[in-house]
């Protein structure tokens, strides 16, 4: 797999969190009070996260709001990027990030070629009660399901990632053969009004861009998230082994302050949507009335296991695929 070159960041100001809590609901405890061992080096609580302007990695932003990582005791700058490519950059961990967003895919095929990268987090799940991404047909065409898009042009952001293995498992399990498929890449912004034109005949795109293509009257063809499972989990927060193995605590605070954030967003939707619609760089228009991510730490083998086996059939992987139970962080015990 070839990995364009990664965009040029964009800095958020960290929010000088002493004077934002006032904001923060929950406070948890750090997990793990053990001194250093001698030679080792303490924890300092800084922690370096890089994360693109979409919702579903969004709830850093939001702890960073509230103020949730004062409270754990950390010291967080969060860097985002506009590639939703994140994994074109995730070679800078370990030097210029510590923690970073991917999705299942990204993560699984750099494990592939590197070993040294853990799963600490899940970030959210796409189910059948929260569909965060969808294929449409053409409205003026004669597409009713996945099973008729032999021979047609589909639209995708990239040949590869998430999104695009979803795509090809949903084909799969249609019994659509992939290479009578012509995948067309173009970014979400565009795929509305070319598959409107007749420049393609179907697209697959994510939120909050759906309720454009919905708007227009374009004829969905299913969640391809679902394809892989139901439900899924369809982002995960990624880490250095070696670094996390030297932070574990300094990990589960970071954990504890996302899930402290997901409290506070589950009683405060419109204030949620409002944060979002100013700090990200999306629809406002979508962000208002697409539903929210299904935000969720909670990360087990089991749960990766189906997008190996896809990874694997698609062939989408180079050198040789990671097991399910390799790639997740276990916390230590107390």
């Amino acid at each position: 797999m070839t990995l364009p070159a990664p965009p040029r960041p964009v800095h958020r100001p960290r929010g000088v969190t002493a004077l934002l809590t006032v904001l923060a609901l929950t406070t948890t405890t750090a997990v793990g009070c053990a001194a250093p061992s001698a030679g080792e080096k303490a924890e300092d609580g800084t922690v370096r996260v890089a994360l693109v302007d979409a919702a579903p990695p969004s709830l850093p932003l939001l702890a960073e709001k509230n103020g949730d990582f004062g409270d754990q005791g950390l010291d967080v700058t969060i860097t985002s990027h506009a590639s939703t490519r994140i994994a074109a950059f995730a070679g800078s961990l370990g030097w210029k990030y510590d923690i970073a967003w991917v999705t299942p895919a990204e993560v699984i095929a750099y494990a592939s070629l590197e070993r040294d990268l853990t799963v600490i987090a899940g970030s959210y799940t796409d189910s059948v009660e929260n569909q965060q991404a969808q294929m449409y047909a053409a409205k003026s065409g004669a597409i009713g399901s996945v099973t008729d898009l032999r021979g047609k042009r589909v639209a995708v952001p990239s040949l590869s990632g998430a999104l695009f293995l979803a795509v090809l498992t949903s084909l799969k399990k249609a019994g659509v053969n992939t290479d009578d498929v012509r995948f067309v890449q173009m970014p979400f912004t565009s795929m509305s009004g070319d598959m409107g034109s007749g420049e393609v005949d179907a697209i697959a795109t994510v939120q909050p861009y759906m309720g454009e293509v919905e708007a227009a009257g374009h004829r969905p063809l299913g969640d391809p998230f679902l394809a892989i499972d139901s439900p899924a989990i369809a982002g995960v927060w990624i880490a250095k082994r070696t670094w996390v193995e030297r932070n574990p605590r300094t990990v589960s605070s970071f954990v504890a302050a996302l899930n402290s954030a997901d409290r506070w967003a589950s009683s405060h939707e419109k204030d949620v949507r409002t944060f979002l619609s100013s700090v990200l760089e999306v629809p406002r228009a979508g962000t208002s009335v697409a539903p929210l991510p299904d935000w969720d730490t909670s990360v087990t083998p089991e749960a990766l296991a189906p997008w190996i086996e896809a990874m694997e059939a698609s062939g989408q992987v180079y050198g040789s695929l990671p097991k399910a139970e390799d790639l997740v962080w276990a916390p230590p015990e107390n």
